[in-house]
């Protein structure tokens, strides 16, 4: 590596995946109870199974976690170009077709 490369700043990004969308797993905070939603892109059924548990059991307090799937990119457009084309040009000596480097070129 180049001491360019390591002294250069580069920004970047984290952001919602948009494929990614939301999940919600629940789990139970009462003594000695095991009861929990695995993680499901059905808000509303996960709300509903705390409603039941809760008339069957008498628990009221759970922990729900809300998760996404998450990306990071360049902050910079010419920089995500940039590197891009390098990739091609890296992968084309490898021995590989445009095509299959993602570009369409």
């Amino acid at each position: 590596m180049s001491a360019r490369a390591t002294a250069r700043y580069v920004r970047y990004r984290v952001s919602s995946h948009p494929d990614g969308g939301l999940s919600v797993s629940v789990y139970c905070l009462a003594d000695r109870c095991s009861w929990s939603v695995l993680p499901t892109a059905e808000h509303e059924k996960a709300s509903q199974e705390m409603l039941h548990h809760t008339a069957d059991s008498g628990h009221a307090l759970f922990s729900r976690t809300v998760q996404d799937m998450a990306v990071v990119t360049l902050a910079d457009p010419a920089e995500q170009e940039r590197r891009a084309e390098a990739n091609v040009l890296e992968y084309q000596h490898l021995g590989g077709a445009a095509e299959d480097a993602g570009t369409g070129s």
